[in-house]
């Protein structure tokens, strides 16, 4: 790079004197990933992985639980070595420039910004029950009503009022909430195991994998798996406030996945079982085992757990509202990193007395209002949400391989054994998991992916930014991968796809694709002076007072 530009590139990121403060023990972060991964997913995602994939939704569940914790430990390295708030923007920018982390960014906040809305709906759809006035069935698919909207409002509001309070306040109630978060799933799942059983449901109404394999690896986008399970990134953005980042912050990401994946196995098992055998009668597809506080609550009832089905009320409109809550401030943390890095107006870089970006929540509060108005039920939904945040996350893997050249001798609090080979596995996973979305979804997120330019261009303009580096030369490799996913998924068999691959050439074909694709974008990487220097100065701007 020219010294003038590097000039530019320092001045452009000096250490600002608003900074986020260190105040979140290993405790409030566990508490942090557990808050954002149990949410609406685990009152729902059973029904409809079991749908998709009947009582083999258990193998759903493992099969996107390695891909989740595959992904977390390659963050979990970079995340310890790189402590800086909206890390999963920030480390594709260090690693492959401007362009690359505008991408990630802007696809992280679209699923991001979507999850709090989703959860606000979920809890509003549960409360349809005994709050009849607040939902309607439109067509077939469920709408707020104008009290249902004011009701939305008000808890989006209350959501984003409690983030403006600041990260330390926000973290001890988040442990209150997970520790209920934790213990009404725990004691559900086993209380419905011990009372109503049903072991034969596992072999009837088709056997065990009644839709096969792409039945199994469907329900892993589609039936709310990666959706649920993918709540441990909030850790991820939040890294920059963290007490002992370089520790604290895998440790948290590990554990609390662990801990949630075996909550949602258990309650995977424990919905197959419970469910009346005549109600199978058409097939695990027909199954609509629907309820006030969703389909566990129903099972509380027939079985007569009077006890069980009061908790699961209550915990209806908490799990829901724990997890918007967390994503609420997450969300205004990417905002803030891409405005650090100049991709998005620098107004949302400046932060309240309580050192928290409240300009960036309350533009996310504005869009989330937007994103009340009539859309597709929460299984499609969830699809999309997935789609976005997991192709946001194909910067991962790459980040990873690419600092392993960049920064060598950086001090890995944890370093991910056999790191690069996992990192190529892990970037293949991201294309299955993406291509088992369907087309139905993913020419949308796809079609968002293009969108984000012009908005870029746009807010180079506004923040003046426009005479630094685009770098967009280190960045063809993610075009070409959305092209190859977006022929794939068109001609797949997911989603409403052609159908013109047979099952297993299509895996193959993402396979070779990928491997291709990862190979060129570790080579695209930037220079490693430029990397570090970016390094440097963002980790000088995250030194802050603990």
């Amino acid at each position: 790079m020219p010294p003038a530009n590097q000039d530019m590139f320092v001045q452009s990121s000096a250490v600002s004197k608003q900074t986020l403060k260190r105040e979140v023990g290993l405790i409030a972060l566990i508490a942090t990933a557990i808050t954002g991964i149990i949410g609406s997913g685990w009152l729902f995602a059973s029904l409809y992985a079991a749908q998709i994939a009947g009582p083999a939704a258990i193998f759903s569940w493992l099969i996107g639980g390695g891909i989740a914790i595959i992904i977390a430990l390659l963050y979990a390295e970079m995340s310890g070595m790189l402590p800086v708030t909206g890390a999963l923007t920030s480390i594709p920018y260090f690693s492959h420039g401007t362009l690359a982390g505008f991408l990630a960014g802007w696809l992280c906040w679209i699923a991001y910004v979507a999850t709090a809305p989703i959860e606000v709906m979920a809890a509003l759809e549960y409360a349809d029950g005994y709050l009849p006035w607040l939902t309607q069935k439109v067509d077939g698919e469920r709408e707020l009503t104008h009290a249902g909207l004011w009701a939305a409002s008000l808890m989006m509001l209350i959501f984003t009022v409690f983030n403006m309070l600041g990260v330390k306040w926000l973290a001890h109630a988040n442990t209150v909430i997970s520790v209920w978060k934790v213990a009404v799933p725990v004691v559900a799942a086993f209380a419905l195991i011990y009372v109503g059983f049903h072991a034969e449901n596992f072999s009837s109404a088709g056997g065990f994998a009644p839709y096969g394999v792409s039945g199994v690896l469907g329900a892993v986008s589609s039936g709310g798996v990666m959706f649920s399970l993918l709540g441990f990134r909030t850790i991820i953005d939040i890294a920059g406030e963290a007490r002992n980042p370089q520790r604290n912050v895998p440790l948290a990401m590990v554990i609390g996945l662990l801990i949630s994946l075996f909550i949602y196995i258990i309650l995977q098992i424990a919905f197959i079982g419970a469910i009346p055998p005549e109600h199978l009668l058409g097939g695990w597809s027909k199954i609509s085992e629907s309820a006030p506080g969703g389909p566990f609550v129903g099972f509380a009832v027939i079985l007569g757990m009077q006890w069980l089905a009061f908790s699961l009320y209550v915990d209806a409109v908490v799990s829901p509202a724990g997890t918007g809550v967390a994503y609420v401030g997450t969300t205004a943390r990417i905002n803030y990193a891409m405005a650090e890095n100049k991709q998005f107006p620098a107004v949302f870089v400046k932060l309240n007395k309580f050192s928290v970006p409240v300009w960036a929540l309350a533009f996310n509060f504005a869009i989330g209002m937007l994103l009340f108005l009539p859309f597709p039920g929460w299984s499609e939904l969830v699809g999309f949400i997935s789609s976005a945040a997991v192709l946001a996350f194909s910067f991962g893997p790459v980040s990873h391989a690419a600092l392993r050249f960049q920064a060598p001798d950086r001090h890995r609090p944890y370093r991910m054994p056999l790191g690069s080979f996992f990192a190529m596995v892990g970037f293949v996973l991201i294309g299955f998991v993406v291509y088992w979305t369907g087309w139905d979804t993913n020419w949308k997120v796809m079609s968002l992916v293009l969108l984000g330019l012009p908005i870029l261009v746009i807010s180079r303009s506004v923040t003046k930014a426009g005479r630094l580096p685009l770098e967009a030369g280190h960045v063809s490799w993610f075009l070409l991968y959305v092209v190859a996913l977006a022929l794939v998924s068109f001609m797949g068999n997911y989603g409403n796809g052609l159908g013109l691959l047979p099952t297993g050439i299509d895996l193959l074909i993402i396979t070779v694709v990928s491997l291709l694709i990862f190979r060129m974008a570790v080579n695209q990487r930037l220079p490693n002076d430029l990397c570090n220097e970016r390094v440097e100065i963002a980790m000088q701007a995250s030194a802050v007072e603990s």
